[in-house]
């Protein structure tokens, strides 16, 4: 059985607004400068911009990245160009929230068709409701380190390569 933790139909227009609010910023924050540099007063804050700008950039990719996630009791599911993409669990590292607006990132330890981070995002409304998806994702969290403690152990020093 999977449990769906981002709502598919919610995952488009998202990342659209997301983008969208993002590139508005950035035009405000590079006319805004425009017009200090235009009345002399760049000196004033003048790395602020600058900071906003990077960081404005920085975050369209990830925006863009936002996958679907679902799960069942031994893999991570996402779609890609109208595949599905499969993780088991034990390629997965840990699980951890990157912005106030609820976007996670599930860290891998190799490198998956999408690299070693997968981007999803909870809620379009995270900030208020989020306790009940902090909630879904700790069940995650927990259905994976069961997972990892049900595998057995790997015992390395049993090779004879290994103590070479």
């Amino acid at each position: 059985m999977r449990t769906t933790i981002v709502s598919t139909s919610k995952l488009k227009t998202s990342k659209i607004l997301g983008i969208a609010i993002t590139i508005s910023l950035l035009i405000v924050i590079i006319a805004t400068s425009i017009s200090q540099i235009i009345a002399g007063r760049i000196i004033e804050g003048s790395t602020m911009p600058v900071i906003w700008i990077y960081l404005a950039v920085k975050s369209i990719p990830m925006i863009s990245n936002l996958k679907s996630i679902s799960y069942d009791d031994s893999s991570v599911y996402y779609q890609k160009d109208g595949f599905e993409v499969q993780i088991p669990f034990e390629d997965i590292k840990d699980i951890e929230i990157k912005t106030l607006t609820g976007i996670y990132v599930i860290n891998l330890y190799r490198p998956a068709q999408d690299g070693e981070k997968i981007w999803f995002k909870t809620s379009m409304k995270y900030p208020l409701n989020f306790k009940k998806k902090d909630a879904e994702v700790n069940v995650l969290r927990d259905k994976i380190e069961r997972y990892k403690r049900s595998l057995p152990e790997k015992n390395y020093h049993q090779l004879s390569s290994y103590n070479i």
